[in-house]
């Protein structure tokens, strides 16, 4: 795990809480729109405190070459001109195509036009600590 992603959770893990609770499911029942709320929440929010680079999300790349079922790669770069190698961020999430392959069809029950009650949000808050567990810089000592 990257250090400065963890001590962003430990600062911000709540404002990520409230955003979870108060949006309807469709907001973020994707794993890239997961993605974005972490670290629009959590790590950028963080990043910009100490005046470090943030993430650009706009330019975040998604690697999917599953069909029903695979892994999403999530590569997203620095907030910067011309990023370098060292200057991106990665994490991962795995999904399927029904309620017992994929977190989050399960959580939402396909419902996702209401706002959750508190076991989905924290099913959803544990699916964003995950996403953070797993990120890493590819071309760094984390």
């Amino acid at each position: 795990m990257i250090d400065k992603f963890v001590k962003a959770w430990d600062a911000n893990k709540s404002q990520l809480k409230a955003y979870l609770s108060s949006h309807k499911m469709r907001d973020y029942d994707q794993y890239e729109l997961l993605v974005k709320a972490l670290f629009k929440e959590v790590i950028n929010p963080y990043l910009a405190k100490d005046n470090d680079y943030t993430f650009d999300l706009s330019r975040m790349t998604i690697i999917d070459d599953g069909q029903y079922q695979g892994t999403y790669l999530f590569i997203i770069p620095k907030d910067t001109y011309q990023p370098c190698y060292d200057d991106y961020v990665m994490t991962y999430s795995y999904y399927g195509s029904c309620s017992g392959c994929d977190a989050i069809l399960a959580i939402t029950n396909y419902e996702d036009n209401a706002l959750p009650d508190e076991k989905q949000a924290n099913e959803f808050f544990t699916l964003c600590l995950h996403l953070l567990q797993h990120c890493i810089y590819p071309y760094q000592n984390n």
